[in-house]
């Protein structure tokens, strides 16, 4: 029986604004704040914690499918996943971990080029930096070095598998189109196999062109069956998924070797996740099949053969999906239109044209200025994901290894601005930029974001006509929009909007300082801050507010200080000035006189009075981060809520017998009254849940269930999602606490909860709670296998489950 390994690459491109190190609201994504959060619960967290069901479709087990399946993550998507999703994330490195101990000290885990950057159309130092990054990221994380490596796109040349030899990496995986010509050891007769005809069920060696004899090996995944797991609906069905891995096969090797996008398993496909489940902890342990992974069976079957790969019709390399070698990345090779007729990919070439001529501005910057303050700045560089991942506490250590000499306070701020250049001067190659079908699309925008702050960092130290030569090629990408105009207009419409400047910072600190309880320290927008002396005053609906506010970068250290005042008119309407360089002895003194006469000047002596002694720039609404910006909305917006809610209440309280009695004889309620009766009740059903929520008696609850069997009666369609949210937390926590602390009251509390959310006719995920229950029941003498049982029946675990999992 052939070994089976199953590969999926999980990746996003980084997302965050390179300003404020914050993922913004992206459309699409609902009901989710952005993509990352969308595939992170459709995917990355569904497979840490994947389903198999029994015939009543109750949980029968709780699989962590890392724990089986070869995988890779991005650097950047596992470093968004630790910040946010910690728990979940800990699940991946323990898949690692408990794979290794399965498999003979071979993780599952292996590493990714750092920011999935198109490695051959990368200049030799970018090249071997993104490797050192990817390989150091994955040593902190996994707490091992890496045996292979995924490169993004499986993008290669000759020249990317000899950087894999010079940094030791033992083997990576390709595409079956991507292999030239194999042969045997010892035979001097190459075979031809471009088209895909490479036997995949074998690995091969690639020797180093220099004739040392070194070598990387590389695993080529089975095309057609990859194809049908990402393409062909085959995770419909783990029977279906195992029979076409498992079905007829020729070739000399002893494995069976598909790889996909691991977004195939729940994103791409739901419950994607669940068939990889129970195809690896059911059916292929019926079946008697071997699970393993690329390093374990390179132990027990190394090469036979050695292969030699394609370099593209353009000499430059081949990758995955790209049937031009890898022109999708640099030119109009005729890879995605995104379906429209008449469109074009003309705008790769004048981006990757741009984005070259920044770049190579600044390598020349940083190796200038950068032997001032570093033996080697290159070396320093390669170092510097150090720095990136672990911060602030590392840092004293990375300039002991790397300064030329002892730096002052200003001098390191300028090392790690220049660093700063080097960091998004690779950002800005991430290859969904290219990816797409225009240049105006949310991953363009992105690297062009990088772009903008890389040229930020260098400002000081670049020529003064540096943006405007980057701006001048970046126009030769015409936007397949009209409406969108070029490269440079999508370059100052998305990205200059959204540069966060200290003084934009110090704006959003005052202005949010006026509706809402801010804090005198905090951090905001990539830097922490800390307001001095900062005083309000409030005139009827008028908000003065004025001080000092310092911020301190929190990836360079740079610090500033501002003095700034802001205005709220009420409403929308807000005005700010800020200023930095105003005297310490003078601006106290100013800002409490302003202050003290705010309740009797008028608006315009007020505006004219900031502008004198803080102009002359100025902020408004508009000027907000989207973050401060969805805060303050929601504060100014609560009011219009409330007046409009008012509104529909008198318009169903007005109609409700005539309503109630229409519909009781059969007849249809006009759409505008059943919109205000549907509202109305809505708004009161969630009202009357959160007055309650903080209390675990059902009884509590009355009117909360008379309103919801009132609403089923009438056939009312209502929102409940932010109830059923509200009550999947109460669930999980008396659930923790009954596990934690097992009594009759701990758990009948826990079990009227879930009773209660059906009676209010909820949505609740009980995941997390059924998780609690599956992971406590492996664990010895915790709760009395009673109470257990009781839970878990009423979380729809299988009986099986429970028993199966005590020790």
């Amino acid at each position: 029986m052939k070994a089976i390994v199953v590969h999926g690459h999980f990746y996003q491109p980084p997302r965050e604004n390179p300003w404020t190190r914050e993922v913004q609201r992206e459309p699409g994504a609902e009901p989710f704040h952005d993509w990352n959060e969308r595939i992170f619960h459709e995917c990355y967290r569904a497979n840490a914690y994947a389903r198999v069901l029994d015939e009543q479709s109750r949980v029968e087990s709780i699989i962590n499918n890392y724990q089986h399946i070869s995988f890779n993550f991005g650097p950047t998507l596992l470093s968004w996943m630790e910040r946010h999703h910690p728990i979940t994330y800990g699940r991946v490195l323990e898949a690692d971990r408990e794979s290794a101990i399965r498999r003979g000290g071979h993780g599952n885990a292996i590493a990714q080029a750092y920011n999935h950057c198109i490695l051959p159309l990368c200049n030799e130092r970018d090249r071997r930096t993104q490797l050192r990054w990817g390989l150091a990221d994955f040593r902190h994380r996994f707490g091992r070095t890496s045996a292979g490596i995924w490169l993004p796109e499986t993008a290669c040349s000759h020249e990317i598998l000899e950087a894999l030899i010079e940094e030791q990496v033992k083997f990576t995986i390709l595409s079956p189109y991507q292999a030239a010509k194999v042969r045997r050891f010892g035979d001097d007769e190459w075979l031809d196999v471009t088209g895909g005809r490479i036997d995949p069920t074998m690995p091969y060696a690639y020797f180093h062109r220099d004739g040392s004899g070194r070598s990387v090996d590389v695993f080529f995944y089975d095309g057609p069956k990859s194809r049908a797991i990402a393409f062909e609906g085959l995770l419909s069905s783990s029977t279906r998924f195992l029979d076409h891995l498992t079905g007829h096969q020729d070739g000399e090797g002893g494995m069976i070797s598909v790889a996909t996008d691991g977004e195939s398993y729940g994103h791409h496909f739901s419950f994607g996740d669940r068939c990889l489940a129970h195809a690896f902890t059911a059916e292929a342990i019926r079946r008697g099949l071997q699970i393993t992974n690329y390093a374990e069976y390179l132990e027990q079957s190394p090469p036979t053969h050695e292969v030699l790969i394609s370099e593209g019709p353009d000499g430059l390399g081949s990758a995955w999906s790209c049937a031009h070698g890898v022109g999708r990345w640099f030119r109009d090779c005729g890879c995605h239109t995104g379906g429209h007729d008449g469109w074009n990919q003309a705008w790769r070439s004048p981006l990757r044209h741009a984005l070259d001529l920044l770049r190579d501005e600044l390598e020349v910057i940083f190796d200038d200025t950068g032997r001032e303050y570093f033996e080697d700045p290159w070396a320093a560089r390669d170092d510097y994901v150090d720095v990136l991942l672990n911060g602030s506490q590392v840092r004293d250590a990375f300039f002991a290894r790397h300064a030329k000499r002892a730096l002052s306070s200003e001098d390191r701020i300028q090392a790690l601005e220049l660093l700063e250049t080097q960091h998004h001067g690779m950002l800005m190659y991430t290859s969904c930029g290219w990816f797409f079908s225009d240049v105006s699309g949310i991953e363009t925008q992105q690297i062009l974001k990088y772009a903008g702050r890389a040229l930020d960092f260098a400002e000081p130290l670049a020529p003064p006509n540096l943006r405007d030569r980057f701006l001048e090629q970046l126009s030769e990408a015409r936007s397949n929009w009209p409406i969108e105009g070029n490269g440079a207009d999508v370059f100052r419409k998305r990205v200059d909007t959204s540069r966060s400047t200290p003084k934009r910072i110090v704006a959003n600190v005052a202005m949010s300082s006026l509706v809402e309880d801010l804090g005198d320290t905090g951090e905001m927008g990539g830097y922490l801050y800390r307001r001095n002396a900062f005083a309000t005053r409030r005139n009827g609906r008028l908000r003065l507010g004025m001080g000092m506010v310092d911020l301190v970068d929190t990836q360079t250290e740079r610090a500033h200080r501002f003095a700034a005042g802001a205005l709220h008119l009420g409403g929308v309407d807000f005005y700010c000035a800020v200023k930095p360089d105003v005297s310490a002895e003078t601006f106290p003194r100013d800002s409490e006189a302003l202050l003290s006469s705010f309740a009797v000047l008028s608006v315009p002596a007020m505006l004219r009075q900031l502008a004198d002694l803080l102009g002359p720039e100025e902020f408004g609404l508009e000027h907000l981060l989207p973050e401060t910006r969805e805060q303050i909305s929601s504060n100014i917006m609560g009011e219009l809520v409330r007046r409009f809610s008012e509104q529909y209440a008198n318009l169903y309280e007005d109609n409700q017998r005539t309503l109630n009695i229409l519909q009781s004889l059969g007849f249809e309620v006009p759409r505008e009254l059943r919109t205000a009766a549907e509202f109305t009740l809505g708004q009161r059903f969630d009202e009357e849940v959160r007055q309650q929520h903080e209390s675990m008696d059902p009884s509590a609850y009355r009117r909360a269930i008379e309103m919801a069997e009132a609403v089923a009666e009438f056939g009312y369609k209502i929102d409940r999602s932010a109830s059923s949210r509200t009550f999947e937390h109460m669930i999980t926590h008396a659930v923790q606490i009954a596990l934690g602390r097992p009594s009759d009251d701990t758990v009948q509390t826990a079990l009227a909860l879930i009773e209660l959310a059906d009676r209010l006719y909820l949505d609740v995920n009980l995941g997390p709670a059924q998780e609690a229950v599956y992971m406590v029941a492996g664990r010895r003498h915790v709760i009395p296998k009673d109470k257990l049982t009781e839970l878990a029946t009423a979380l729809r675990l299988s009986p099986g489950a429970i028993r199966r999992r005590r020790p």
